[in-house]
């Protein structure tokens, strides 16, 4: 019961979750919509070692960071980029790394590490089987991210889960989507995906227990909890960018919203109860 009571502590917590103090201050906006997911991702996986690939302002990473911090996990991050941009990102001056050590320095210091470095430079940092959670948003050609994933792939845990951005970008040079669709061949039970600010790739590689898990650390429905994620962050990246990602084009409608609130309210009063704080 306890466990159970904490899960959806941490779910509501993860609603109610904007990230602003963080979003507004760093460069790099595209991401945004991912911010509560991400945030109640870390308290459902609880990973030993989370790995970031292609941080630029931080506003992905800092929001892991700040799941970690405020629930006080021993979770060692580590943010690997070297911070001079490329040809999607832009290039950009100095004073971008400079906010991003400036906000590490102050505020994650004690677990989180700032990699300087390339990825495939960075690989000799860390032993194989004890990277938990690697979230992969560096250069989004199919070339990259599928050489980013095959050679970090043996520093992966046996429960890993791995986070791609920009599956859902479909433009010339970017080639995540294609990636992503035969990673949903290849695991089938193992993937779950958001369309929205760009699109989010979720894949547990190497174990269809721990995607079970996930499914059962959900506290609702999973597509019901992704649905509510879906609509939570586009509102974000509405506030961030002024306009939605997908022209509020969403798969669940304010009726299927209401009614999935009356089925928490039926079924888990507690959670209910909590939730009359958020609305």
């Amino acid at each position: 019961m306890e466990n159970k009571i904490l899960q959806d502590r941490y779910f509501l917590e993860a609603l109610a979750y904007r990230g602003f103090h963080l979003n507004r201050n760093l460069a790099g906006t595209a991401w945004v919509g991912h911010t509560p997911f991400a945030y109640w991702l870390v308290t459902a996986i609880r990973p030993k070692i989370l790995v970031e690939l292609g941080t630029h302002g931080g506003g992905s990473y800092f929001t892991f960071c700040q799941s970690i911090k405020d629930y006080a996990m021993s979770t060692k991050a580590y943010a690997v980029d070297h911070w001079l941009g490329e040809e999607q990102a832009g290039t950009y001056t100095e004073t971008v790394y400079e906010q991003v050590k400036k906000t590490n320095d102050e505020n994650y210091a004690g677990f989180s590490n700032l990699l300087r470095k390339g990825f495939y430079d960075a690989l000799s940092d860390f032993s194989d089987g004890t990277v938990d959670l690697l979230h992969i948003d560096g250069f989004h050609s199919y070339e990259a991210v599928s050489t980013d994933f095959d050679s970090w792939f043996s520093k992966l845990s046996d429960e890993a889960v791995v986070l791609l951005h920009d599956t859902h970008e479909i433009k010339e040079g970017f080639g995540v989507h294609i990636f992503w669709q035969e990673l949903k061949k290849k695991y089938p039970r193992q993937c779950f995906e958001f369309s929205h600010s760009h699109g989010l790739g979720i894949v547990f590689p190497k174990s269809l227990s721990a995607a079970n898990d996930f499914r059962n650390a959900c506290s609702l429905n999973i597509n019901q909890l992704f649905e509510l994620f879906l609509i939570i962050g586009d509102e974000i990246y509405y506030k961030i960018n002024g306009r939605y990602s997908l022209q509020k084009n969403f798969q669940l409608g304010v009726q299927d919203l209401q009614q999935i609130l009356i089925n928490i309210k039926t079924n888990n009063p507690n959670l209910a109860t909590n939730l009359k704080s958020l609305l």
